[in-house]
């Protein structure tokens, strides 16, 4: 008699758990995302990471998303044919863990379209008072120096 109360007991419990499983991935969507934000410091305290927008790169993209220690530094839609002005991120100074995420549109056999990530990671150790580059999603450079400061690794 406990046997046949049991099983479906059982069987409730986890298509309960099944739900609630499925439900955190939606509720995840909705959750805030950690944004980077840059202390309180006088900015010559400071590194500077500039986006290069000069060269034209960004151009084949619809969106550009850049982390800093896993934190959102910065999103980016970007329109077509649109001049593009990004603000500049001040961290702190030593060693940070950076990621590129990139998505663009493509042509796929047959003619179907459909969108492209890319993410690509680097770490770098920034120095305060100085200034860097993000060229294109495959390294960060010293604007003083033009010196490759971290070259990316793609996923």
């Amino acid at each position: 008699m406990k046997l046949k109360l049991s099983i479906p007991v059982l069987l409730a419990g986890i298509l309960l758990s099944l739900f609630f499983i499925g439900c955190g991935t939606v509720i995840n969507k909705f959750m805030p995302e950690s944004e980077y934000e840059a202390p309180a410091l006088p900015k010559s305290e400071l590194a500077t990471i500039q986006v290069d927008t000069e060269r034209g790169w960004l151009q084949r993209y619809n969106l550009i998303v850049f982390r800093i220690d896993g934190k959102l530094a910065l999103r980016k839609n970007i329109e077509a044919y649109e001049e593009i002005a990004i603000d500049e991120i001040l961290v702190t100074p030593g060693k940070h863990d950076m990621s590129v995420m990139t998505i663009h549109g493509s042509f796929f056999d047959e003619g179907t379209r459909g969108s492209v990530q890319t993410t690509t990671r680097f770490s770098a150790d920034v120095k305060a008072g100085s200034t860097y580059l993000l060229r294109d999603t495959s390294e960060l450079v010293d604007a003083d120096t033009d010196k490759v400061v971290s070259k990316s690794k793609l996923f």
